[in-house]
């Protein structure tokens, strides 16, 4: 028996679903071409529900991301009464992850609109939204630099993006967003994604919760230890201010100093990706930083 591959769901914010005005394929079920040159029939989303309304034909809730609004619908009869019942059991202010194929339709003015019909849908918690979060911006905002190249050079072909160390995927969305929304404003989507505040959920130990204060403790100047979010913030932004010797800090320089501290890969990445949203850093070129 001969089975049909399943699409990838990307990781995308609404704000990307929303500008998007290119289809390609199939009639029924085309591909969606996204301003950021994603080509996707589905997607992986997650955020809290603003709105929801049920009736005895369907569920139509509304979830916010960090950029805007997802809409998902899912009728009540048909293959998706399923899927219409496990969506009725969330309400505002849930905060979920939902796994789903955008329907696409364009009105008489050339209006697209699009909605989500969920697969699945699972509540979570603010580290998982946190994460979600801070993972699709980090997958953006290489988009947004990989166009930002094929933008500079006309010519520039998958091999040159691959050479600058973009993936083929990356490459191959970059020359696709290059050459069918050439007159996008790629600076605004970048400044919105510069503009949000990553509000860590993880809860930063203190002494004095326990009862447990110091004379060292009430210093003015002294800096929390390397483990609390805080300092490693602190500690990876003066790193790169003081190790910019011109063309911006190498990561893998980041990573090595960091790892002399401490500090694991995994959270210089998490940490990089907030400070960048913040708007204190910004990645100059591929794997290279500069403070702001």
């Amino acid at each position: 028996m001969a089975y049909t591959k399943r699409e990838t769901s990307y990781w995308i914010f609404s704000r990307e679903l929303k500008d998007s005005n290119k289809l390609e394929g199939e009639e029924k079920r085309p591909y969606i071409i996204t301003p950021l040159g994603t080509k996707l029939k589905r997607v992986l989303l997650a955020g809290i529900i603003t709105y929801k309304s049920s009736d005895d034909r369907m569920v139509k809730v509304t979830i916010a991301d960090y950029l805007g609004s997802f809409y998902l619908t899912a009728f009540k009869t048909g293959f998706s009464s399923e899927m219409a019942e496990e969506l009725d059991k969330y309400n505002v202010s849930d905060t979920v992850v939902v796994m789903g194929k955008v329907s696409s339709f364009k009105t008489d003015d050339g209006i697209f609109y699009f909605s989500i019909n969920p697969e699945l849908i699972k509540k979570i918690s603010d580290i998982e939204r946190y994460f979600w979060g801070v993972r699709t911006s980090y997958v953006t905002r290489r988009k947004l630099l990989g166009i930002t190249e094929a933008l500079k050079d006309e010519n520039a072909t998958a091999e040159t993006l691959t050479g600058l160390g973009y993936s083929q995927e990356e490459a191959d969305d970059a020359l696709r967003a290059r050459d069918s929304y050439h007159d996008y404003d790629f600076t605004s989507y970048m400044n919105a994604l510069s503009s949000i505040n990553f509000e860590s959920p993880i809860p930063v130990s203190n002494p004095s919760e326990n009862g447990i204060e110091s004379e060292q403790s009430t210093l003015e100047d002294e800096k929390p230890s390397i483990g609390e979010t805080v300092n490693v913030e602190a500690f990876l932004l003066d790193y790169i201010k003081n190790n910019d010797s011109g063309p911006g800090c190498k990561y893998d320089d980041i990573v090595i100093s960091c790892s002399n501290a401490g500090i694991p890969r995994e959270k210089v990445d998490e940490i990089l990706n907030s400070l960048g949203s913040m708007g204190e850093i910004y990645e100059v070129s591929l794997k290279r930083y500069k403070a702001l």
